[in-house]
């Protein structure tokens, strides 16, 4: 499947009501790399879709119409895959019916969220994840037991590594010879965020310390945001969940695209998706600030590291190479 041009009908939520804020996000990159691998993509932002349809442009009340668009727009273009992202949205009764009309056509879906948001509607993704022909997550697959009854074989279920994207992740934050922040940390101030925060603030008073999103008032988006990672040399990685195996927040792969020195908790088998050489990882807050000090005095061996750590990430973690492995596995099947 993957050697030809492919139709792609990409269901997913493009956040077109932000107008651009958010035009680094999986979603983009995703299509961005299918269609630089020759691929026709028709993106379908589903939230959108239902927004528009609804009365008084309530997104609650056109769910209904946005699924019947969803097969309309399957019907027009006739695609080859229809790729979903979290496609909460979209009914399982809508991709029965779209199996029912296409059955030659492949259905795949990706998820970068923690595995606990399967427990907001548990019956569900049961049956969503049946429904599609391969199922791509940023969290070991095995780790799904915990979570699902899962028959689908763990064949058709595969780890998709956090995405980057040349045309987007285009910082050198290594080579800036003032940095805006000695560390950059950019997280809501939630659970174990809250923690880190504190400490950050109480044990390194003595660094230029960025810190940004925690509320409103300090959110960073569109070009703002890649400009804030590429003038930073060393930037915090911290997942809301932190020992799920081969998860973390896409932030990680960000900060290391843009060139980053980028430390990191000691996740589970994180050390195959960046290693000791990639990239800082610490087991506990005192690790960290023992670390960023190491690095801040040693600027030459964090530079090194954030090379390296960003040379991975082109090499390894690119859009287009990233979706090329997706549809070679689609067409495995």
């Amino acid at each position: 499947m993957a050697e030809r041009a492919l139709r792609i009908v990409h269901c997913a939520n493009f956040s077109d009501k932000k107008f651009g804020a958010a035009f680094y996000a999986t979603d983009r990159k995703i299509s961005n790399g299918l269609i630089r691998n020759g691929h026709m993509v028709h993106d379908f932002s589903y939230r959108d879709v239902a927004r528009n349809q609804g009365v008084l442009r309530l997104k609650q009340l056109g769910i209904e119409k946005m699924n019947r668009r969803l097969i309309e727009t399957v019907q027009a273009i006739e695609p080859d895959v229809l790729l979903l992202g979290h496609s909460e949205l979209v009914s399982n009764q809508t991709l029965i019916e779209i199996r029912r009309q296409r059955p030659n056509m492949k259905i795949a879906m990706w998820w970068v969220d923690p595995l606990d948001g399967f427990l907001v509607n548990r019956d569900f993704f049961i049956e969503r994840i049946d429904l599609v022909d391969d199922f791509f997550l940023t969290t070991q697959p095995e780790a799904l037991k915990a979570f699902l009854p899962l028959e689908k074989p763990l064949a058709r279920i595969h780890f998709m590594p956090n995405i980057c994207d040349a045309s987007i992740d285009t910082g050198r934050a290594f080579a800036v010879e003032s940095p805006r922040h000695d560390v950059l940390f950019i997280g809501r101030k939630t659970g174990l965020r809250s923690d880190l925060i504190d400490f950050l603030k109480t044990e390194m008073s003595n660094i230029n310390l960025g810190l940004y999103g925690q509320d409103k008032a300090s959110l960073v988006q569109g070009k703002a945001y890649i400009n804030l990672l590429s003038h930073c040399r060393m930037a915090i990685n911290f997942s809301r969940y932190n020992d799920i195996p081969l998860y973390s927040s896409d932030r990680q792969v960000h900060l290391a695209a843009n060139g980053c020195l980028t430390f990191t908790p000691d996740t589970p088998e994180m050390r195959t998706i960046f290693s000791d050489d990639e990239m800082v990882f610490f087991r506990n807050f005192d690790e960290l600030r023992e670390r960023i000090q190491h690095y801040a005095s040693h600027m030459e061996a964090a530079r090194k590291i954030a090379q390296a750590g960003q040379k991975r990430a082109f090499r390894d973690y690119e859009c287009q190479t990233l979706t090329a492995h997706m549809m070679a596995s689609l067409a495995g099947h």
